[in-house]
């Protein structure tokens, strides 16, 4: 039986509160045309692997590490026939073949520091020159390291465009379909040196993985920023088919749900073409220009002491994985004060998560209601989950009750708010509304639904409450053995309800 992988909710905590609206629209080939599908074959191993790479220039193209599939296959570059297409279907009709001269790898791809090599980028010189006219291309405009560098230190990073070559369309007459994608919301990784965006809208899997990402400049012009290298869920939830709730009545979303929400890192070319192994310098690319980029512009030492808010919030988030104690609380306070002071936005809903929980600062619930005021009024499903939780629980207390019927009618629009915008932990609350009655007239199937999307994002409350919907049979018939599986995976995430509830089912 075949199983389906489901991407579930990374928790905000550690990664902010960056949302990114991603809209799927097809976009013409002819506006794009430096961006192509690349299959690498290696004639020795009959090894192949296609992926979306980008023409920078009639010699060279870029695309992700991975794509080289093995250490192996760079070592016998030489050997690796490459083929380049940008029209459906990709045959031998629609596609150009040659023999790599060279493949580049971002360095740490063999000697990773604790990178994934997934990461990085590889520099593919083809033996011959492409003729480009013929085969309908224009090579991208690359971004130069010191626009980057501007664009970095100016906190907030422009809208990206992603644009990618669809290939699992099976539509036909379909020719130069690309997956076109704006992404709101990125912010560079002062860490590991990547851009990163937090999402609730992209689709399960691996789907953006290698695509294209582009900046429109002020002059109107786009720019190759670099590849979109991984799209990562802290885990994933395995299930068969008929244990997919979203195939059962009376939900009515269908499947694969849109609503997820995964880490996707992009390598930024600048940064990676800097710390290629032989990589050719371009206009732009100078060995100046680089040093400035890595060792000043994206120094995460220089960040700080320029008061950059990104990277005071970042460097008190890594303050707190690495001593999760309160010895560095007011370092941590401090670093986070400061940033929301100098405007970021997500630095006030962590502090004001750490006031509420009170397990690192003594917990301040006036002040964390203050600090969550303009993230609120700016729509942040956050920061209006998190005030929506001051209501629900005023006193710190753990088990829902009514209160007025004003405060209950506030509590659940603001959580039908935040669960709207994907969050699961808002989507688990909004079911359990719908299953009391609280702000709203009871409705079992609205509960049922909301707890099945809650679940399918990994929320281990949701997962228990959905399991225990079909093993009381309520909205749903009694369905036993999906009452365990979802219970089984409550279980594993630690829910004691789900524990102490699996001794009492039958296998």
């Amino acid at each position: 039986m075949r199983l389906l992988r489901v991407i579930i909710w990374l928790p905000l905590f550690f990664i902010g509160t960056v949302q990114a609206l991603i809209n799927g629209v097809e976009v013409p080939s002819s506006d794009w045309r430096s961006v192509v599908l690349l299959e690498l074959i290696d004639p020795d191993t009959s090894l192949h692997t296609s992926c979306t790479a980008t023409i920078i220039s009639e010699f060279y193209a870029v695309t992700t590490a991975s794509c080289i599939l093995h250490e192996e296959t760079g070592k016998m570059a030489a050997k690796v026939k490459v083929c380049i297409g940008h029209k459906k279907p990709f045959n031998g009709e629609n596609q150009r073949c040659f023999n790599a001269k060279q493949i580049i790898r971002h360095h740490k791809y063999l000697k990773n520091s604790g990178l994934p090599a997934t990461y990085n980028l590889a520099y593919i010189k083809f033996d011959k020159a492409l003729n480009l006219q013929k085969m309908g291309l224009n090579p991208a405009q690359i971004i130069t390291p010191n626009e980057f560098s501007t664009l970095v230190s100016n906190h907030q990073l422009p809208d990206i465009r992603w644009v990618g070559f669809d290939a699992g369309s099976q539509r036909k007459k379909v020719k130069g379909i690309k997956q076109q994608g704006t992404v709101k919301g990125a912010e560079f990784d002062y860490q590991t040196r990547t851009i990163k965006v937090d999402s609730t809208s992209v689709r399960p899997g691996n789907h953006y993985q290698g695509i294209a990402s582009f900046i429109k400049m002020e002059s109107g012009v786009w720019k190759f920023i670099g590849m979109v290298s991984q799209s990562t869920p802290d885990q994933t939830v395995l299930y068969y088919p008929e244990f997919n709730p979203c195939d059962e009545d009376p939900i009515t979303v269908a499947y694969p749900k849109p609503i997820m929400q995964v880490t996707t890192t992009m390598t930024a070319f600048p940064v990676a073409g800097c710390e290629m192994i032989d990589f050719e310098q371009t206009e732009g690319f100078d060995e100046f220009a680089c040093k400035k980029l890595l060792f000043k512009s994206l120094s995460w030492k220089k960040a700080l002491s320029n008061g950059n808010p990104v990277a005071l919030r970042q460097k008190a988030l890594q303050i707190y994985k690495e001593n999760n104690s309160t010895n560095e609380a007011g370092e941590i306070y401090k670093l986070l004060f400061q940033a929301k002071q100098s405007g970021d936005e997500k630095a006030a809903i962590v502090l004001a998560k750490f006031l509420l929980q009170g397990n690192l600062f003594d917990e301040d619930r006036e002040t964390a209601e203050s600090l969550l005021v303009q993230p609120a009024k700016n729509n942040n499903p956050t920061a209006i989950l998190l005030q929506a939780k001051m209501l629900l629980f005023p006193e710190g207390q753990s088990e829902i009750a009514p209160s007025t019927s004003e405060t209950d009618q506030q509590i659940f629009a603001l959580i039908k708010k935040s669960a709207t915008a994907g969050l699961s932990e808002a989507q688990y609350l909004l079911a359990r509304l719908y299953q009391l009655g609280i702000g709203t007239t009871k409705n079992h199937k609205k509960a049922y639904q909301w707890y099945a999307q809650s679940a399918m994002q990994g929320n281990a409350d949701g997962q228990f409450q959905l399991g225990m919907q079909w093993n009381d049979g309520r909205a749903v018939r009694r369905y036993p053995e999906l009452a365990l599986f979802w219970i089984q995976q409550a279980a594993a995430q630690g829910q004691l309800d789900a524990q102490n509830q699996l001794g009492l089912l039958k296998p």
